[in-house]
């Protein structure tokens, strides 16, 4: 299973003391946002459309990204019944940084990161559905970080050789991007 928010928030120009504020959890709501952002001068545009999560073929995919005019850095997931693979894409190069078999992974930022392993401790460690829509109803009511809707995907098709599937995918993304895979052994 895997899931993803569907915010995605743009800053126009440099503001480091607004995206701390923002990402350590401080500023829970949007209009706190928009109050902060004019209070610090600064620029940005907030949108509730972007998915993060979708289907590829019998994989789920799940991605984070951080893009600006002079930086472009991913940080992709694929999941198979069996097994994951992590993927940090930076510029045109992709690198292998985390597999496994699957358990439960989060990306975000710190403070989402804090609710999801608090949630999962709470539920001592069994993830199901409901405990992921119950850390995501959290988080969008703790922090304007994460959007209010967001898309959960399962998949039960097993693979004969997941980590070889997810490891396939990574390299043909690789080819339809432009991304030079480094580092595999």
């Amino acid at each position: 299973m895997i899931g993803g928010d569907r915010r995605s928030i743009s800053f126009f120009g440099s503001c480091p003391d607004l995206e701390e504020e923002l990402y350590s959890g401080k500023i829970e709501s949007d209009q706190e946002l928009v109050a902060r952002a004019k209070a610090l001068g600064a620029s940005l545009q907030v949108r509730d459309g972007r998915e993060k999560v979708w289907r590829r073929g019998d994989l789920l995919v799940g991605e984070v990204s951080e893009i600006s005019p002079r930086l472009e850095r991913r940080r992709r997931i694929y999941i198979a019944p069996g097994a994951h693979l992590i993927a940090e894409i930076e510029g045109q190069e992709a690198r292998v940084t985390g597999s496994g078999r699957v358990g439960c992974v989060v990306f975000g930022n710190r403070f989402t990161q804090k609710l999801a392993s608090e949630g999962v401790g709470r539920a001592e460690g069994r993830v199901d559905e409901a405990l992921i829509r119950e850390i995501f109803a959290e988080a969008a009511a703790r922090t304007a970080s994460v959007s209010r809707e967001f898309t959960l995907l399962r998949t039960d098709v097993r693979q004969v050789n997941p980590v070889g599937e997810t490891l396939r995918a990574l390299e043909e993304d690789c080819r339809t991007n432009g991304w030079r895979l480094c580092g595999l052994r």
